[in-house]
Parts: structure tokens; sequence; C-alpha cells
């Protein structure tokens, strides 16, 4: 580790600026080093903020600081409120210290007793059941601040999309025409709003020893239909629908229907909500390491098999 003034690059100095405005590590002696790179592909982790340990008056912290290149695709303000919120519900790793304008978090660190979740952890019942628990804790609580639903976000980042003519496949606009549909769709069959994580990606599920999780990364929280928590988690985790109706089955006591048509269409939603933010960042971003691309086509693929497979209209139908 190194002792504050020394930064290497931007986003160092970029860490070191907050670093000396939280009240627990401005002090003399405190030091720092990154953590984990940017990896989006076959892991998403480390790609939308800089990551790096911090020791400082004798404890240790986890510091996140927005990426400049991803500045303008999340609401910090509503990021905030539902890291605070999974920390006071202890569902969260315990946020210490935040700075909105810069998008900086700064977490008590999680020892070497966790690990970053993979998509094979969940074929242990008693990891995913603790997910989807932990999950609903965050459902039952107040209203996090207004921020956009996943359909919103798709719109919003279309219009990025069209406004800096970044080049898309073709395909795009049918998948954004069916997801246009279930927006519609959902809207009709009523939705209730709850806190939610709002993020299904394996790697911001934290996996201890026992079993126990902690949810990171609220970059996607805000007030979500609940069922668009378990459907971005669900298409992440598996293909299979028996594992799908597992998951209701812990949340709801059974698997209605309705409720498993109305993960898999925000499952689709989810898909193309990341695909175009990997094709806006890849026209955006200086970090050509970073496989954006790879991981859009992927999401964009399986949005399309299943917008158009066979099951579509099934699952409108039973909302």
């Amino acid at each position: 580790m190194k002792t504050l003034g020394s930064p290497g690059n931007a986003m160092d100095e970029a860490a070191e600026m907050v670093l000396h405005a939280f009240s627990v590590t401005r002090g003399p002696g405190a030091t720092y080093e990154a953590s984990i790179g940017s990896v989006v592909s076959p892991v998403h982790r480390g790609v939308e903020s800089a990551c790096y340990n911090v020791d400082a008056a004798g404890s240790e912290f986890f510091l996140k600081i927005r990426y400049p290149d991803m500045a303008d695709l999340f609401d910090e303000t509503v990021v905030h409120a539902g890291a605070r919120r999974a920390s006071d519900l202890a569902v969260g790793a315990c946020l210490v210290d935040a700075h909105e304008k810069s998008g900086s978090y700064l977490f008590e660190r999680l020892d070497e007793n966790w690990r970053w979740g993979k998509v094979d952890d969940f074929r242990d019942p008693s990891v995913l059941e603790n997910t989807v628990i932990a999950k609903k804790k965050i459902h039952g609580g107040d209203a996090l601040p207004s921020g956009r639903s996943v359909f919103d976000t798709i719109e919003y980042y279309r219009a990025i999309v069209e406004a800096e003519n970044i080049k898309v496949p073709k395909t795009s606009a049918r998948v954004l025409e069916k997801v246009r549909e279930c927006a519609k769709a959902l809207a009709a069959a009523g939705i209730s709003p709850s806190p939610a994580h709002g993020d299904g990606v394996a790697s911001n599920i934290m996996i201890a020893k026992s079993g126990e999780v902690c949810l990171v990364d609220f970059d996607s929280t805000g007030n979500h239909d609940p069922y668009f928590d378990l459907g971005s988690l669900i298409v992440e985790i598996t293909q299979f629908p028996e594992v799908a109706r597992a998951v209701l089955e812990i949340y709801d006591g059974q698997c209605r229907d309705a409720q498993f048509g109305r993960c898999m269409l925000y499952g689709i939603a989810d898909d193309l909500k990341w695909a175009l933010w990997g094709f806006i960042s890849f026209a955006r971003s200086s970090r050509s390491h970073v496989e954006f691309v790879k991981y859009a086509e992927w999401r964009m693929l399986r949005a399309l098999f299943n917008a158009e497979g066979p099951d579509f209209d099934r699952w409108m139908a039973k909302l």
C-alpha cells in the first residue's frame, strides 16, 4: 500500500481527494492500493467504479469511486440511498461514508472469509435462499428517492445511442419493440414498486464460507417492481425454469404463473439494458482492455432469444 500524497494516475488522484474528505481516512498514516481491475467478461466486476483497499486509523475499508466514463449513467443520490438502506438492514456491506458528487462510497472491508459470487454458487440451495431473503428484506422498507425503472433506463440509454450515433446490432430494434410491449403489459397488469437491489450480477453478491451472503454494488438500485429484482437475478444465474421456480417459492412460498412470467419478461429487459450499456461504454471508454462489446453482444443475443422464443407470448398472456 502507498500513503496519501503519491498518486500514480488520475483515478488515484480522485481517490486521494475523497479520502482526504472522509473523516475516518483523512488523518496521518492512511494507506491505499488498487483492489480489483475492470473486467466485464467472463465476470462483471470493477467496471463502473475504480476500487481500492484502504487502511486508516486501525481499520480496513473498501473504496469505490466512479469512473468518469460512467458518470452520467447512474443517479448517485439513489445509489447512495440504496447502499445506505442495505447497510442499515445488515444485508449489504457496512457503508461508512459517501460523496455523491464524485460517486464515491467507503465501506468496511469484508475479510478473507468472503469472496465474490459466481453463477455456479447458486446451485447451492442455501446460497440461493440467503440471496433471495436478503433482497426481500430490502423490498420491505420505505421508498428510496425516485429513480429510473429498467424501462426508463432502457429509453435513456437508447436516447444516448441515437444522440451519439453509437453502433448497435440491427436486432436491437426488434428486442426494443418486444421490451416496450412488456412495459405496456406490465403497467396494465399493475406494478407496486418497492426499494430493491436491482442488480442480479453474480459477482455483486458476496458469499461467506458459511453460505451467508452480502449484497454489494447498488448502481441499479431504486424503487422497482420486486419481481424485476428477482428477474434480473434469475436471468443471470440460470436458464432452467426449475431454478426460476425455486426462486419464487423462496420469495412467495409458491410459484405462480403470473409472477413467473413477470420475472421472465423482466429478465429480457435487464439483458437489453446491460447490452445497451455495453455498447455505450465501448463507444465512450478509453479502457480498451475491457471487453464491453463481447459482453453487450452476449446479453443482446440472450434478450433476442427470449424475446422471440416460444414462451414469450405465454409469459405475456399469464400477466
